[in-house]
Parts: C-alpha cells; sequence; structure tokens
C-alpha cells in the first residue's frame, strides 16, 4: 500500500540528501556561520524528498515518533521504512507474523558504488566537574567506549560500534552490517556548541512542512536558513 513511509519532518533523512548533494545544513565562514538551507544543493535534497515522500502516505506535519514507525510498518503495509535496525525487533513483536521478512539495506547513494550520506550521532557520556570519584567514572567512561565493551553492546542492541575499524564486529548481524555500510559515509551536525539551540527550535522540521503542504520552497528555504544563522551567531 505504501512504497516507503517517510513522515514529513525526519530532517535527519533530509539533512543526508543535503551531504549527497555537496551542500550542508549550516557553514561556517570567516568566523561567522551561515544556515545552508536555501542552497541550490539543499534545494535539490528537498526537491528528492518531497518525492520521495509522495510514495506513502507519512503525516507531512510530524516526525519519526508521531506515530511510532514501527507500529506503522507493523500494519504490514508498507514497503520500507528509513530507520535503525533495532527497529525491526520492535516491528515483529508488534506483528509476529512479520518475523524473518525483514530485510535491510543501507540508504542508497547517488551511484551505486556509493551508500547515502546518513547522520551519525549517539549518547553523550559526561563526567560532572562535581563527581566525587573523577577517576573511577573516567575508567567507566573508557572502557565503555573501548573496543571491548562497544563489541558487545552493537551485538546486543543491533546497532554499529563507535568506530569504523570496528564495523567487522557485527558482521553476524544483517541489520547493523547493513547500518555499518551506511555509517561509513557518515556525516555530523555542524560542529558548535551553538547547534544544540537550532534543534530546540528546529527550523528545518517547520520548512520540510511548509514545502510539503505547497508553500514557495525558495522563500521557507530562506526563512529556516536565516533562523539557524541567527542561532548560530548568537553567542547565547
Amino acid at each position: 500500500m505504501q512504497g516507503i513511509y517517510l513522515p514529513g519532518q525526519n530532517w535527519y533523512a533530509l539533512a543526508g540528501f543535503v551531504w549527497d548533494e555537496g551542500g550542508d545544513l549550516a557553514l561556517q565562514e570567516g568566523g561567522r556561520w551561515k544556515g545552508g538551507l536555501d542552497t541550490p544543493e539543499a534545494a535539490r535534497a528537498m526537491a528528492f524528498y518531497q518525492r520521495l515522500q509522495a510514495l506513502g502516505r507519512g503525516p507531512k506535519d510530524s516526525d519519526e515518533s508521531r506515530p511510532l514507525q514501527a507500529d506503522v510498518v507493523a500494519k504490514g503495509q508498507v514497503a520500507q521504512v528509513i530507520a535503525t535496525p533495532g527497529g525491526a525487533g520492535v516491528i515483529a513483536q508488534k506483528n509476529p507474523a512479520l518475523k524473518g521478512k525483514l530485510g535491510f539495506f543501507p540508504i542508497p547513494g547517488k551511484t551505486a558504488d556509493k551508500p547515502g550520506a546518513v547522520f551519525t550521532g549517539g549518547s553523550d557520556l559526561v563526567v560532572p566537574a562535581a563527581a566525587r570519584h573523577q577517576e573511577e567514572a573516567y575508567t567507566f567512561v573508557k572502557e565503555l567506549t573501548g573496543d571491548t565493551w562497544q563489541t558487545k553492546l552493537a551485538l546486543a542492541m543491533s546497532y554499529v560500534p563507535n568506530r569504523t575499524t570496528l564495523a567487522t564486529a557485527v558482521a553476524s548481524d544483517p541489520g547493523a552490517a547493513a547500518m555499518a555500510v551506511g555509517a561509513a559515509n557518515g556525516h555530523a551536525t555542524p560542529n558548535t556548541p551553538q547547534w544544540a539551540a537550532v534543534e530546540a527550535k528546529n527550523p528545518i522540521k517547520d520548512y520540510m512542512t511548509a514545502v510539503l503542504t505547497g508553500r514557495d520552497a525558495k522563500t521557507e528555504a530562506a526563512k529556516a536558513s536565516q533562523s539557524i544563522t541567527t542561532t548560530l551567531n548568537s553567542g547565547s
């Protein structure tokens, strides 16, 4: 019934398409940041996202958590979805008839020899300055992010480890193995502490919904880029 389920505000997926086109969410020039959604590269990415989203019935005004993608796919009427491999287990729990029938592949790139660009991120591990046992906390973080525990966690969670050199550790897990191939072309959000403030307001989501509901793409891109520019240079 749906070629792909893609909600209108999956900005992680859009970011990958922007990177594939050679653009970025924001660029630093002369010590200042400038939003990158009003570039030709980002425009091509959004146009592709719009065509892809139209192959399914995903809502245009919400992200992958509303409703939960696993709930939608579990109904058995969706051919594909962009998700981490651990979601397959959730889908099978909700609909046991799909157990063993779900396959995995990296998001395709613009050419057959390279997977599509993807967002890479994860949890932050910190040791508070006020922590009473600094050395013990540091040792814990060091062990958790080391090869042994990264391998164990990757296999237990069907996820990729924190470094590409450990990709072979998940070769026995088809979902994590496919994710590792994609992660080799991974990208991060703009490297500035102010990016957290951008995500808090998230003009990218508003921009996507505006375009998908028929508003002028160029105008909305300029508006979103200006919001990103202002936030990243606010210094607060």
